[in-house]
C-alpha cells in the first residue's frame, strides 16, 4: 500500500470508516514505516479486517487505542492495536486507585476511576480496601476484580449519594443536621466504638441500594467525627 486511497463511503459502515480516519491518522504519525508495513495488503482489505475483529469494543476503548498510539514507535498490528484498546489492568495498581477512590467517596466525592471494573469490585470490599494493606486483601481483591473484568460491560459509575460541605462552610449547623437526623430516624443519635457500619452503608449507596438521605447524613458525620 504505496498510497491511502478512500473506499467507497457510501458502503462503508460506521466502524469502516473510523477504521478509515485511523488509518490516515496511522499515516500522517508514522509515514514511511507505516507504507512499508502494509505495502503488500489492499487498504480495502486493512478496513475490512480490522472493522470486523474491532466491532466488539466500546467507543471509549476505540478511543483509549487510538490515544495509546502516542507512546508507540511503530505502527502496531492488529493484535498490537488491540491490547492497545483494552489493556490489562494491573491489581496492584487498580488497588491503590480503588483505596483512594474509596475514600473520595466517604467525602462526598466521585473519586478518579480509570476503569469501571476497578469501582464495582471495590464497592463490596470497601471497609477491607480502607483499613487492610495489599497483602492482607490482596486474594479476596484480585478474586473481586477479575470477576469484574470477565463481565465485559459494566453499569455507570454512580455519583455520590449525598456531599456535605466542607467544615466551617456549611449552611446547616452541626446542632441542627443532628436534630434533623433524630426527628427524620425516631431515634437518639449514638456514640459508636467502630465506623465501619458508615463505611458499609455508603458502599451500600454506592452500589445502588436505595437509602434514604438521612442515612447516608448519618453515616457521613459519624465519619467526619471519627
Amino acid at each position: 500500500m504505496n498510497a491511502m486511497t478512500h473506499p467507497n463511503s457510501s458502503t462503508s459502515t460506521p466502524l469502516q470508516a473510523w477504521v478509515e480516519k485511523l488509518l490516515q491518522y496511522m499515516l500522517a504519525c508514522y509515514g514511511k514505516r507505516f507504507t512499508d508495513q502494509w505495502c503488500m495488503v489492499e487498504q480495502r482489505d486493512i478496513v475490512e479486517v480490522w472493522a470486523e475483529e474491532l466491532q466488539d469494543l466500546t467507543h471509549a476503548e476505540l478511543k483509549a487505542g487510538k490515544e495509546a498510539l502516542a507512546g508507540c514507535a511503530w505502527p502496531p498490528t492488529l493484535p498490537e492495536f488491540q491490547r492497545l484498546c483494552k489493556p490489562p489492568v494491573d491489581p496492584m495498581k487498580a488497588y491503590y486507585e480503588a483505596v483512594a477512590g474509596v475514600q473520595a467517596r466517604v467525602n462526598g466525592e466521585m473519586g478518579e476511576w480509570s476503569h469501571p471494573a476497578i469501582y464495582w469490585a471495590a464497592m463490596p470490599l470497601a471497609v477491607e480496601l480502607r483499613e487492610q494493606t495489599y497483602s492482607q486483601v490482596r486474594a479476596r481483591w484480585e478474586a473481586a476484580l477479575a470477576a469484574q473484568l470477565a463481565k465485559g460491560e459494566w453499569a455507570e459509575i454512580r455519583k455520590p449519594q449525598l456531599h456535605l460541605a466542607a467544615p466551617g462552610k456549611s449552611t446547616t449547623s452541626t446542632e441542627k443536621a443532628r436534630t434533623a437526623i433524630k426527628e427524620a430516624a425516631g431515634q437518639v443519635v449514638h456514640k459508636f466504638a467502630s465506623t465501619d457500619w458508615a463505611v458499609r452503608l455508603l458502599a451500600r449507596a454506592d452500589a445502588g441500594e436505595q437509602l434514604t438521605p438521612t442515612q447516608v447524613l448519618f453515616a457521613r458525620q459519624a465519619l467526619d467525627r471519627a
